[in-house]
């Protein structure tokens, strides 16, 4: 871990202009990394044999004016060079807060404890690779700005703009209201998405295996019960400790997505743990082309994710900054990605990730390229396509 810490220190904290800056990054990461207890900034202090630096690093991470986004794109592309990248998954934190005066905080429900906290809620986009993901960038929502959804495709269109030049897909959770907005998000990007949705979302089918349903807006539950006939088994690993499991899965092609002048057709896929029950999850997806297994396999990335958090974001501090100000936290959370990243490389490099997984990890799924608008009629009427090919689609462009 030592040395793994020291290499990914010297390339991602060579963008900071200062000598002093440098090394106050890489201690801040080491103390995130072997400190014990909460990573405050006194524990990370005296933990270094500096007692009196505690000041220091205050001011380092809240005062001072070093630029966050390019330490996140050096972190992305060491990464990229080094985790063999499947996708990026986008995945909500609820960070809890005692007092209201911090940025961001509002009563918020949290997943993980299971009722309602004051706290701030924050996007992290993940660079999930064969074995071990890693956080790498992180938009922190404020209510009175914008919605959760537009926080999450900040997430990941930030950083996909930033250092990817193909297209990875984007894998997310279901999002406040993200069914209608995230789709013609990332389809005027150019970036792929497979995104998890709740049996409530409203979609309209065109595929003309399921004429019973006809042209008219259905709940997905209700679709995708239609086509139980469609189902068909599918054998996966599980995102959580990597064991071989099989489901059966349906696709059925809904509504394309319109977005910039261009148009991509769009599946809602879903899967039976047992084919006797209700479906368990569902999924709105571009990745049309994709066999079932590949998509699969690509949404366990996020229980992967869920997991790698829990272990190891925890212990690294990643919710753990004390401050209020929005530039505080951004550096903190930049530090405590770095931090991540480097146990992810250690293990990696050790070879302790997880066999089982790495033997059916999806390669980059393929994905064509979006039609303009005109091709609609097309897109309405042709059938999910079973094979893998093309490539990754997409050309570098900002975003908004």
């Amino acid at each position: 871990m030592e040395d793994v810490a020291a290499g990914l220190c010297t390339s991602v904290f060579d963008s900071l202009p200062r000598a002093d800056q440098r090394r106050k990054a890489e201690l801040y990461t080491r103390g995130l990394l072997t400190a014990p207890g909460r990573k405050t900034m006194r524990n990370i202090a005296a933990h270094a044999g500096m007692p009196a630096g505690e000041q220091s690093l205050h001011h380092f991470i809240s005062c001072s004016t070093w630029d966050w986004q390019a330490v996140r794109e050096a972190l992305a592309a060491r990464l990229e060079r080094s985790l063999g990248l499947q996708a990026w998954v986008v995945k909500p934190m609820v960070i809890p807060k005692s007092g209201a005066h911090t940025v961001g905080v509002e009563r918020r429900f949290d997943t993980r404890l299971g009722h309602m906290v004051n706290g701030q809620l924050a996007f992290g986009a993940w660079a999930a690779g064969d074995e071990v993901s890693a956080p790498v960038n992180w938009n922190l929502h404020l209510p009175v700005e914008t919605t959760p959804a537009e926080c999450a495709a900040r997430a990941a269109l930030d950083i996909v703009d930033l250092r990817t030049p193909r297209r990875l897909p984007v894998v997310l959770d279901p999002v406040e209201d993200g069914h209608e907005l995230l789709p013609r998000r990332f389809v005027a990007a150019g970036v792929p998405f497979l995104m998890q949705v709740l049996p409530n979302v409203p979609v309209t089918v065109v595929d003309p295996h399921l004429p019973g349903i006809g042209r008219t807006e259905s709940r997905a539950g209700t679709v995708m019960e239609a086509a139980r006939m469609l189902r068909r088994p599918v054998r996966y690993a599980d995102g959580a400790d990597g064991t071989a499991r099989t489901a059966f899965t349906a696709a059925v092609q809904v509504e394309p997505v319109r977005a910039g002048g261009l148009v991509r057709p769009v599946m809602l896929l879903a899967d039976w743990g047992d084919p006797r029950r209700r479906p368990d999850r569902f999924w709105l997806t571009d990745l049309v082309g994709a066999p079932p297994a590949g998509l699969l396999r690509l949404a366990e990335l996020s229980r992967r994710v869920d997991r790698e958090f829990a272990e190891v974001s925890e212990r690294v501090g990643m919710r753990d900054f004390e401050g209020r100000s929005f530039q505080g936290w951004h550096r903190h959370i930049t530090l405590a990605s770095a931090a991540h990243a480097a146990w992810a490389l250690a293990q990696e490099q050790r070879g302790a990730g997880r066999p089982a997984t790495a033997a059916v990890a999806p390669a980059a799924v393929p994905v064509p390229a979006p039609r303009p608008a005109q091709a609609t009629a097309r897109s309405r009427t042709q059938a999910p396509a079973t094979g893998v090919r093309g490539a990754a689609y997409g050309s570098r462009k900002r975003s908004a």
